[in-house]
């Protein structure tokens, strides 16, 4: 397996240590997701899930911004769901964090969600609008998606030059993913910048089912 298949769905060791790589490299993105996320909420917060956590990072956040919420965390892969367990020992120890191994029909265990977040997930979806519905499905009415992502030409040249050959579909403009999440449909788009707009180090939007 390639290198960017293993950022699809890492496996074995060279797949623990992309998981590591995404750890550091993609930490404060997460992050800044759910507090976007959170600050979109105007409500309880009960059931929350993560698709695609990675090393879970991102559930680390969830579990700490939405403090009496049940979180789920949905992988592929069973090397990013051992990452998220060690990083979340106690969540894990305690039942607030549940980790699921497959794809995202495994998002049906979190329904009725009232947040589902998914970051750098939607490149590896072979079709994107029937994944964002099958969300849209497992969300309450009035829950909220949130999206992270970047855009082809603020990748790493890695990603550029390796993820389209693997099959990883890049987008190029916001209007190509407000476009899915609506196809899908969501409402009730918004779109927010991490950074400089000049060279942005991610980007979310967030939708309402």
């Amino acid at each position: 397996m390639g290198l960017a298949q293993q950022f699809g769905h890492p496996r074995g060791l060279l797949g623990a240590v992309v998981g590591r790589g995404m750890a550091r490299g993609n930490a404060e993105l997460s992050r800044w997701v759910v507090q976007q996320a959170k600050d979109r909420q105007d409500g309880a917060v009960r059931r929350v899930a993560e698709l695609g956590p990675g090393p879970g990072i991102g559930l680390h956040e969830l579990l700490a911004q939405f403090d009496e919420a049940h979180v789920w965390g949905v992988d592929l892969s069973s090397v990013m769901l051992a990452q998220s367990r060690k990083r979340n020992q106690s969540a894990v120890a305690t039942g607030r964090l549940t980790l699921l191994e497959g794809g995202t029909s495994e998002l049906r265990a979190s329904e009725p969600a009232d947040l589902v977040m998914a970051n750098h997930v939607v490149y590896f979806w072979r079709d994107p609008v029937a994944e964002m519905a099958r969300i849209r499905g497992y969300l309450r009415a009035g829950g909220l998606l949130a999206l992270g992502y970047q855009l082809k030409q603020n990748m790493p040249a890695m990603a550029q030059k390796r993820f389209p050959p693997a099959g990883h579909q890049l987008y190029e403009t916001v209007d190509e993913l407000t476009a899915l999440v609506t196809t899908a449909g969501f409402g009730s788009l918004s779109h927010a910048v991490k950074g400089p707009a000049q060279a942005p180090e991610g980007r979310v939007v967030l939708a309402v089912a």
